[in-house]
């Protein structure tokens, strides 16, 4: 039930009739019509639903705000409303007088049912849709299109929505649902159009001046809880990124409702007036509702004397929780900061904290549980246990946190872990690295050093060191050997099944040989006297042959996919074959209870060696002997 159904009932749906006393038929004329319903249920006792009225003519009354004398407009005329500048006018008046006869709804005889009809409407009132329900018990008469019509419009008239005004829409649906009832009589599924459309008011657009830059800051972490660390101290822009908007002031447009009712706006409100400066690194640009100004160069936002400016370096004394909180400037943005506290009693970069830019120069210390990402970065101090990095390239002081990067450099490694490509160390005490090259000044005890290619130990002074050749140490390879599996896996599931698929196959094939021998010979028999062969038998031989060639098919796909097995496992054993040219080199005498192992994929093999005091073994690498084992060789000699 629509809108209007809720508000006026049903009283178009039709009613059994019962043996009881009736009010007589009136004729009346007026413009409220619900009104006049009610006042005949109260005077003859009876409940309004009953009340129903059939409409007998509607007369359309219009006349311009000043003008003395109503204008009436017959039917035909009704399209001069159709124009949305004439009925827009805000001084035209629109009045309709209904000349109705009210029954009493239980005196009339039963006709041909129509579907179930509802009406609803938009919140202005300014679109009435209309919903002619599914029917599966309706039958096409020769005035079923005028009834339904004649139907919706009592709706409207009970809704006081204008009738005959700017309906179009409707009437065309209703030709179509007409037809539809003649071929089937029937509806086979709710059908819904516009009954009548006003005009739509636009509202007015305020002025507004945006700072899209700001919008980048997220205080809230991933489980919706604000994080006050993240304060939005510096605002990091790209080339050609809107970084502040004024949405000029638009005036908006008034609208008319489905009753002829005239729908005013306010105008826009404007509250940002003044001027914008900027400085050269900012381009404006304008256009009929916006000026947009876009940042010429990467970098970050300042604003500084009324001027907004865009610069890629910034110095700081510290970032921590009271003055800054976290900054994140981005990895592409350009962007420089240097942080220049250097007291060894203090954290240039506080506990908690976050740093992300383009480059990064700390003078001093990284504090418990910071958190830095950036392209390069440099740190003059020592890093936190607890701390980690990310970057490109990092030159650290004294490194105790986790860091990972492509080309690493660090003068004191104390206890924390590096993954990178290339690692270059000048005293390691203790520690984790994962890299392809690793190059180490002075080693001391108890780390450990995992390679794809190189460990160079220029100075070895300590113990229970441990050196792992391992080709699946890297992210890269990771991926490479992980797909090459998974490939083979897959392959030798597939292997397994095929023999049995050829079985089935060869099978049935021999089992059907013999039958379609004779089935051949008869059909030849046939076109020797010139008769044309069964359908059956040509049949049967079209389903013998593809047999044949599925199972064909088959063994080719067998023998296509022993090849791809072999391809991929010598793929995964070419891929792990660099392990051979993997060296540990150490230009100092080895100290007792150094260990060194290489670990293959392919078989799953670890190859060990343990070191002896005073140990000379210069380069140390892995071999195949000639009957498949592995063995170590140690080599005095030190060769590039």
């Amino acid at each position: 039930m629509g809108l209007f159904d809720k508000l006026v009932g049903d009283s178009e749906s039709e009613k059994t009739k019962e043996v009881v006393q009736t009010f007589e038929p009136i004729i009346i004329d007026s413009q409220d019509v619900v009104r006049e319903l009610k006042n005949i249920a109260t005077v003859n006792k009876v409940d309004a639903s009953i009340v129903d009225f059939n409409l007998l003519k509607i007369s359309t009354l219009y006349k311009l705000e000043g003008e003395d004398e109503w204008n009436e407009v017959d039917q035909s005329g009704l399209s001069i409303f159709d124009d949305d500048t004439y009925f827009l006018n805000p001084k035209l008046k629109i009045e309709q007088h209904f000349k109705v006869e009210i029954f009493d709804s239980r005196a009339q005889l039963i006709s041909t049912p129509l579907p179930e009809i509802s009406l609803g409407a938009n919140k202005n009132l300014t679109r009435v849709i209309a919903t002619v329900k599914k029917s599966l018990d309706i039958r096409f008469t020769s005035d079923f299109e005028n009834r339904l019509i004649e139907a919706i419009n009592k709706k409207k008239v009970r809704a006081k929505i204008l009738v005959g005004i700017r309906e179009g829409a409707m009437r065309k649906e209703v030709k179509k649902i007409a037809s539809m009832v003649r071929v089937n009589n029937i509806i086979e599924k709710d059908v819904t159009f516009i009954a009548m459309e006003g005009i739509d008011p636009i509202a007015p657009v305020d002025d507004n001046f945006i700072e899209h830059y700001k919008k980048k800051v997220n205080t809230e972490d991933q489980n919706g809880r604000v994080d006050y660390s993240r304060r939005g101290y510096l605002q990091a822009v790209g080339e050609g990124e809107v970084i502040l908007e004024y949405i000029k002031p638009q005036e908006g447009a008034t609208g008319k409702t489905c009753r002829g009712l005239y729908l005013s706006i306010n105008a826009p409100k404007i509250t940002h007036d003044g001027a914008i400066n900027i400085t050269e690194n900012i381009i404006k640009k304008e256009d009929d509702k916006t000026i947009r100004y876009i940042a010429k160069r990467s970098g970050y936002i300042k604003y500084d004397g009324g001027s907004y400016d865009i610069q890629d370096e910034m110095e700081i004394s510290e970032v921590n929780f009271k003055t800054t909180g976290s900054i994140e400037a981005g990895l592409d943005r350009n962007v420089k900061i240097n942080i220049k506290e250097n007291d060894v009693f203090k954290d240039a970069i506080g506990t908690g904290m976050s740093v992300e830019s383009t480059e990064l120069n700390v003078d001093g210390n990284v504090g418990s549980q910071a958190n830095i990402r950036a392209k390069t970065v440099k740190i003059g101090g020592q890093t936190h246990k607890t701390s980690t990095i990310w970057a490109e390239t990092a030159n650290i002081t004294v490194h105790r946190g986790s860091l990972e990067a492509k080309e690493v450099v660090v003068d004191r490694l104390e206890g924390g872990k590096i993954i990178g490509d290339v690692v270059r160390i000048k005293s390691m005490i203790g520690g984790e690295v994962i890299a392809k090259e690793i190059y180490v000044e002075e080693l001391f005890s108890n780390a450990l050093i995992t390679t794809t290619d190189l460990v160079e130990i220029k100075t070895l002074k300590g113990s229970n060191n441990k050196f792992v050749v391992d080709p699946a140490s890297t992210s890269v390879f990771k991926q490479e050997s992980g797909s090459l599996k998974e490939k083979i896996d897959q392959t030798k599931k597939l292997l397994e099944k095929i023999p049995k698929q050829l079985k089935n196959k060869k099978s049935v094939i021999d089992k059907n040989k013999q039958s379609v021998e004779m089935i051949k010979e008869k059909i030849a028999e046939l076109k020797g006297e010139g008769k044309k062969p069964p359908v059956t038998f040509m049949g049967k031989l079209r389903d013998y042959q593809q047999l044949v060639n599925e199972y064909n098919a088959l063994l080719k796909s067998l023998k296509d996919t022993k090849f791809q097995l072999q391809d991929l496992q010598e793929e995964l054993k070419a891929l792990q074959s660099k392990i051979f040219s993997a060296r540990i080199v150490n230009h100092s005498p080895w100290k007792e209870y150094n260990e060194i192992k290489f670990k293959l994929i392919s078989p799953d093999v670890e190859i060990q060696h343990m070191t002896k005091e005073h140990e000379i073994s210069k380069v140390i690498t892995l071999a195949e002997a000639a009957n498949g084992d592995y063995r170590i060789n140690r080599s005095s000699e030190y060769t590039k």
